[in-house]
C-alpha cells in the first residue's frame, strides 16, 4: 500500500517540478526573480537574513518531504562573505539551529508515526533497527552522515528511537551534521551555491530533480538488504 502512496507523491512532485521548469523557461520575469534573490533588501541586512534563514531551515526540516531550504543559507551569507570571514559561520550556525528545531518539532507532532509510515515501512525500519542493535558503535557516524545531507533523517532517527538510543547523543549528532552541511553552503565551498538559484537557476532545477529521485529510491530500495547480500557474497567468495 505504501509503495503506491510513494509513487503518487513522486509523480505529483515530478509534475510540479516540470511545470516550474517550463514556467522559468518561458517567463523571463520569474527567472529574474530567482536570479536576483541575493540582491533583495532582506538579504542585504544581516539580522533579517538570519531570521529568514532560521525559519526557512526550520520549516524545511519540519516538512515530511524534501525541500530545497539550503538555498537561503547561500543568499544570506553571500552579501557578507567577502567582508567578514565569521559572518558565514554565524549564518551556518543559525541555519543549523533552525534545522534542529525543525527536526525535533517534526517528531513532536508525530511525523515519525504518520500515515506514510505504513506496516511495510515499519518492517523496513525494524531492519534498520536491528542493524543498529548489531552495530551500536556506528550509530554516531550514521546520525552525522544523515545530518550532513539535506534529506530527511527518518530512516536513521526513527530506528534509534525504537531502540531507545540516547536522545542527547541523537540531538547532538544530528545538529553537528546539519552544522557541517550549513557551513558548506554558507562558505560556498566548492562553489556549491551555483547549484541553488541565482544566475545558474537551471542547476537548481536539476538539483531538485536529483534530490527527489534520491529520496524516492531511498524509500523504495532497502539498503539493509543490499548490505546483507553484499556481505553474503563476500563470505561465499
Amino acid at each position: 500500500m505504501e509503495l503506491k502512496k510513494i509513487d503518487i507523491i513522486f509523480v505529483i512532485t515530478f509534475i510540479i517540478l516540470t511545470i516550474l521548469s517550463l514556467d522559468l523557461l518561458v517567463n523571463s520575469s520569474h527567472r529574474e526573480a530567482i536570479e536576483n534573490i541575493s540582491m533583495y533588501p532582506q538579504f542585504q541586512d544581516l539580522s533579517s537574513g538570519l531570521l529568514i534563514t532560521f525559519f526557512i531551515c526550520m520549516i524545511g526540516n519540519l516538512l515530511p518531504v524534501p525541500t530545497p531550504y539550503t538555498f537561503v543559507v547561500c543568499f544570506s551569507a553571500q552579501p557578507f562573505r567577502e567582508l567578514n570571514i565569521f559572518v558565514p559561520l554565524l549564518v551556518g550556525f543559525t541555519a543549523s539551529l533552525g534545522c534542529l528545531v525543525g527536526e525535533m518539532g517534526g517528531y513532536i507532532v508525530g511525523r515519525g508515526t504518520s500515515e506514510l509510515v505504513s506496516i511495510e515501512r515499519n518492517e523496513n525500519l525494524k531492519k534498520y533497527q536491528q542493524y543498529l542493535v548489531d552495530h551500536p558503535k556506528i550509530a554516531p557516524f550514521l546520525i552525522y552522515l544523515f545530518g550532513l545531507t539535506p534529506l530527511n533523517d527518518d530512516m536513521i532517527t526513527v530506528p534509534l528511537g525504537l531502540i531507545k538510543y540516547d536522545v542527547k547523543k541523537t540531538i547532538f549528532w544530528v545538529w553537528f551534521g546539519k552544522l557541517g552541511l550549513m557551513l558548506v553552503f554558507a562558505y560556498n565551498l566548492l562553489n556549491i551555491c551555483m547549484f541553488l538559484g541565482g544566475e545558474n537557476w537551471i542547476f537548481s532545477i536539476i538539483t531538485l530533480y536529483f534530490t527527489v529521485i534520491t529520496v524516492y529510491l531511498m524509500l523504495r530500495v532497502n539498503i539493509i538488504d543490499i548490505l546483507q547480500k553484499v556481505k553474503e557474497k563476500r563470505k561465499q567468495n
